[in-house]
């Protein structure tokens, strides 16, 4: 006898419009607002942790995961990355090893359920735009499942995800700007065509993806929760799903306190740090974003609301380092843990000295970096 889903359909953010969940959706059909997928935890609570999935993947998880049963999964093995301890620091720090994905990095979590999603619901063309990571993990998991995929990025980024993007089938068109400018050409292009937008927080069906990693952190610590979770922020896609899971696994019983997230961006484009400590309820779009981590160079992340109600729901610190500082760390991170990270990545670990030596956590705390991409697409910025 097959048990009750626990996904129950989609619901706005803004105006709380609830949609059935076999509907092709983006945005808010009523209001434009961002959508949230409904995952009914009274129904997850009627599971037992023996009952998980025995995939070597994220998709052991697939109870917690919008998709229905008769769903055929598109994967290519994404997730179940390492936690390790770093002995390079004195306290008691942990990175969960990202860069053991697929095509390097956490974006191919949540690509590998939009496309489940999205397939499983007859799309055949998706189109998104890109800093280029999330372009790598589309085309990839959009060729296994034979769907067309199209991506726009800044033509600053970097050429070996645009090699790889095309490398993997998609169609690569890049754009003179920001992604923000090729997020504009992506949905004027959806709009006219009638293509499926898979970009960040315009699909919602990412960002339960990517919250894997925390089902996989509290497991991986034996069903206890880290104090601090230290993420870089771009879109914020990760940051928003690991704390609806952590929030998931709270009120299941499986764990029986939250952690607290710290935001991290670089100073030259750090638009949700400037919000969250001007107190905003919203992100003012950053002038002239410049820095050399491209994947967090998001001037306006469209989930900027989403994100800032996350980090003070969880109690959460916003703070923001400099490229100097990323590039130092990416060279400590290589020499001392044997970690190749990009830029973006390596900004957690930029972030530990101040977080310490400013006292804003202690070192006593049980603290887990989120390592996002492996170095092996920007290793022109080593």
């Amino acid at each position: 006898m097959s048990r009750e889903r626990a996904f129950q359909g989609l619901q706005c953010t803004e105006c709380q419009t609830v949609y059935p969940s076999r509907e092709i959706l983006q945005k808010c059909v009523k209001c434009g607002g961002l959508l949230d997928t409904i995952i009914n935890p009274e129904i997850l609570s009627e599971i037992s942790k023996d009952d998980l999935e025995h995939a070597r993947s994220m998709w052991r998880y697939r109870a917690f995961l919008p998709v229905d049963e008769k769903d055929k999964i598109v994967s290519a093995g994404e997730g179940d990355t390492p936690l390790r301890k770093l002995s390079s620091f004195h306290g008691n720090v942990w990175v969960k090893d990202e860069t053991k994905n697929p095509t390097g990095t956490f974006k191919d979590r949540g690509a590998s359920l939009a496309v489940t999603a999205l397939s499983s619901l007859g799309v055949k063309d998706i189109i998104l735009s890109s800093e280029g990571n999330a372009g790598c993990s589309f085309a990839l998991y959009s060729q296994i499942a034979d769907l067309a995929c199209r991506v726009f990025l800044p033509r600053q980024a970097n050429p070996a995800k645009v090699e790889l993007s095309r490398k993997l089938g998609a169609k690569v068109t890049p754009v003179e700007g920001t992604i923000a400018e090729a997020g504009r050409r992506v949905e004027a292009l959806a709009k006219s065509e009638g293509s499926y937008n898979a970009s960040t927080f315009v699909t919602p069906y990412r960002h339960d993806g990517k919250g894997t990693m925390a089902l996989e952190i509290c497991e991986q610590l034996d069903w206890m929760v880290p104090d601090y979770v230290v993420y870089p922020v771009g879109g914020g896609v990760g940051l928003v799903g690991m704390w609806k899971m952590f929030s998931v696994l709270e009120k299941i019983g499986w764990v029986r306190t939250k952690p607290r997230f710290v935001a991290v961006q670089p100073t030259g484009c750090a638009p949700v740090v400037k919000a969250y400590q001007s107190k905003r309820d919203d992100v003012d779009e950053w002038k002239n974003p410049e820095t050399i981590a491209f994947g967090l160079r998001i001037p306006k992340p469209l989930a900027g609301k989403w994100i800032l109600r996350c980090l003070r729901e969880s109690e959460g610190i916003a703070l923001s380092v400099t490229d100097e500082e990323i590039r130092k760390s990416m060279g400590q991170a290589l020499k001392d843990e044997g970690l190749l990270l990009e830029p973006s990545s390596a900004a957690t670990f930029a972030a530990l000295p101040q977080l310490y030596g400013e006292k804003m956590i202690d070192r006593s705390a049980e603290v887990v970096l989120i390592a996002t991409g492996s170095g092996l697409k920007t290793l022109e910025q080593f």
